[in-house]
């Protein structure tokens, strides 16, 4: 004879007499299995699928504060020179200092030194009008970017130090990143062209100046001697005696 246990009988009973305690009941026991897992959770120190959407929000905080540093990070020349072409737009200071090294960049053929300045500014950008103004003597780029700040959202200015001025760098962020606006930026050639090209020589002034080295006169074969004179007789005032006869 199979034993009825009260307990579940009870409870099955007062479950199944209405809907609302059908209801309720799947509650209750919704809420102790959440009660249990949340204990073990504690226990185990486990955030089950929590901790995904808690990584991934961590990451992209990290992600837009390591952008934001890098897109207000100042460039120096030697830091452009070794970045990769897609990383040249990455920033207003890249973009810039991009463009000054190769605008003042006197070794490049025209038409490489044009792909150059096109790869941070539209093509069309590139023209006569800017190849004139090309600096043809050596000009050193004197320090790193220096960003102007409130300078706009969409819009940043650059200054960048130069032995012949600072030059003034306009960018603007597009769907490709940081390029610089027309008018494109140049240097005052009229201090540029003044500078010597070639290397002075020192003259020596005429006090410190060195004689002309003398060829040396081919040694003469001596002189003999003049002849010792001859003895003169001296005069008698007495007469030789003849011969004796």
């Amino acid at each position: 004879m199979r034993t009825t246990n009260p307990i579940t009988t009870a409870i099955r009973s007062w479950v199944l007499r209405s809907p609302g305690r059908l209801a309720s009941g799947i509650a209750i026991m919704v809420a102790i299995l959440y009660l249990a897992r949340l204990m073990v959770t504690t226990v185990t120190g486990t955030a089950g699928d929590t901790a995904e959407p808690l990584a991934n929000a961590a990451h992209t905080h990290t992600t837009s504060v390591a952008t934001k540093t890098a897109a207000t990070k100042e460039i120096t020349e030697t830091e452009v020179t070794s970045m990769p072409a897609s990383s040249i737009r990455r920033s207003p200071a890249t973009a810039a200092m991009y463009y000054a090294h190769e605008f003042v960049d006197t070794t490049a053929s025209p038409t490489q030194w044009a792909i150059a300045l096109s790869r941070v500014t539209r093509p069309e950008h590139v023209n006569d009008t800017l190849a004139a103004a090309r600096p043809t003597a050596q000009v050193s780029i004197l320090g790193p970017t220096r960003t102007l700040s409130g300078t706009g959202t969409t819009g940043t200015t650059v200054e960048i130090d130069t032995s012949a001025g600072t030059l003034t760098v306009a960018v603007t962020d597009t769907d490709g990143g940081w390029q610089v606006d027309s008018p494109l930026p140049t240097l005052d050639l009229d201090d540029v062209d003044a500078a010597p090209t070639t290397p002075r020589t020192t003259r020596p002034s005429p006090a410190t100046a060195l004689s002309p080295e003398r060829t040396p006169e081919p040694l003469l074969p001596s002189e003999p001697a003049p002849p010792a004179q001859r003895a003169t007789i001296p005069e008698l005032d007495t007469p030789l005696p003849g011969p004796i006869a």
